[in-house]
């Protein structure tokens, strides 16, 4: 019977039973033990998209996961500089921005689009229903939610960081990070912005 194994930082993985008691090493570089009794294996998190079930759960499970990670110091990872790849003696704040309710919206509308090209008969028919709900624009939803993400960078990238608006490479730095790599999958749309550190070195979550 396959073994739950947690890290602290979010990943679960399912191992062979006949490694009870012993030690793993996961993406994120930390030591896991490996449970020496048996037990059912969760859900593993999706890192698919948006057809797993009780998603919002998870995604919400993701983001309490960061700020406790936060809160004990786990995060920011130590490591090198994602940008310039020289050690990181800095941080960086990266805030993601994004709508529950456009996300929602979006996902409705990829279903309706899915079953209409799974279910012939009734193309027309979810085509009508997918194009209703993208009228939703997620400008005029106006439900901002956003989460801060630490990150340890070079003090000569920070700048450079800083001034930069390229999505796609904050996306690529953030995704050096396992826990950061699962919330931008469940937040696809999402937008990020960097900023300095906090005053405290904590950043703030909150709504708007």
């Amino acid at each position: 019977m396959p073994l739950a194994v947690t890290c602290t930082c979010g990943l679960v993985y399912s191992v062979s039973s006949t490694r009870a008691g012993s030690t793993m090493v996961c993406r994120c570089g930390r030591t896991v033990a490996v449970p020496a009794c048996e037990r059912p294996t969760p859900q593993p998190v999706s890192v698919i998209g948006r057809d797993q079930p009780h998603e919002a759960d998870l995604a919400d499970d993701t983001i309490q996961t960061i700020k406790r990670m936060i809160r004990t110091r786990e995060l920011p990872l130590p490591g090198k500089c994602p940008h310039s790849g020289k050690p990181a003696n800095d941080v960086v704040v990266f805030r993601l921005h994004f709508d529950p309710d456009a996300e929602e919206a979006l996902a409705a509308t990829e279903q309706a689009a899915a079953s209409s090209a799974g279910w012939s008969l009734f193309g027309l028919f979810s085509a009508k229903g997918g194009a209703t709900t993208a009228k939703r624009s997620p400008h005029a939803l106006g439900h901002d939610v956003w989460v801060d993400m630490p990150m340890r960078v070079s003090h000569e990238s920070h700048a450079e960081i800083l001034l930069s608006r390229s999505q796609k490479h904050f996306r690529d730095m953030l995704r050096t990070v396992p826990i950061y790599a699962r919330l931008l999958v469940e937040h696809r749309t999402a937008r990020i912005e960097a900023l300095p550190r906090h005053s405290d070195g904590q950043p703030n979550h909150g709504r708007r």
